[in-house]
């Protein structure tokens, strides 16, 4: 699941390139360069766009830590669903796609000479992209099982949210149950600077009481 995650990213700009009627060679061209025909584009192949789908709902999961979800049923079960499973085609049609199906029939790398490269640039939908945000590398994105361990308890996440100490990173729906995710970098920086807060009250609650007494 880790080596089908890490390819995700190249396997989806693969896809896209073939997808993409704009950048196919034209192999229509009659001398001159003048085109033979007048009829429209064909469409793209359903199963690129089934692919396209199905990969670009894992985008936030291309560079997780994966050791962070092993005691997560939900995510795991659902993480092996969409990765791993294989759906094999029926009389031309396939159920469903995972990264294991679009790997197996695609792959990573360009096989047709002369294909043209996959320009990231022009993939890029600020409004899409702003609403699901991707994980630096050595910031991976953790669930609530994860951040509640790293908050303490789960009401001290829950105040953490509702004072606004934390921001919610993402939520994704898993069988109609949203999960919500939380970056781990955030949530350390939030524990040790209410600490720390904490602790600075403490000291200053000290004085004042000694100061009083004095």
């Amino acid at each position: 699941m880790r080596a089908l995650l890490a390819d995700g990213p190249d396997l989806l700009g693969r896809i896209c390139s073939l997808a993409d009627p704009m950048k196919a060679t034209p192999t229509d061209k009659a001398p001159g360069g003048r085109s033979s025909s007048v009829e429209a584009p064909a469409p793209v192949d359903a199963d690129l766009l089934d692919a396209i789908a199905a990969l670009e709902q894992l985008s936030p999961w291309w560079h997780v830590t994966l050791s962070d979800y092993s005691n997560d049923l939900t995510v795991i079960t659902w993480l092996g669903e969409v990765v791993l499973d294989v759906h094999p085609e029926v009389a031309g049609e396939r159920p469903a796609w995972s990264v294991a199906d679009a790997m197996a029939k695609w792959g990573v790398e360009r096989r047709t000479k002369g294909e043209p490269a996959w320009s990231p640039a022009e993939e890029i939908d600020p409004a899409r992209d702003a609403a699901v945000p991707i994980p630096e590398w050595g910031d991976p994105i953790v669930g609530w099982a994860d951040a509640v361990r790293i908050a303490g308890s789960d009401s001290t996440l829950r105040r953490w949210i509702k004072r606004e100490e934390i921001d919610v990173a993402g939520t994704f729906v898993i069988a109609g149950i949203p999960v919500r995710q939380f970056r781990r970098e955030e949530l350390i920086a939030t524990r040790e600077r209410l600490s720390e807060k904490k602790a600075a009250g403490l000291v200053q609650n000290q004085t004042t009481e000694h100061d009083a007494h004095g």
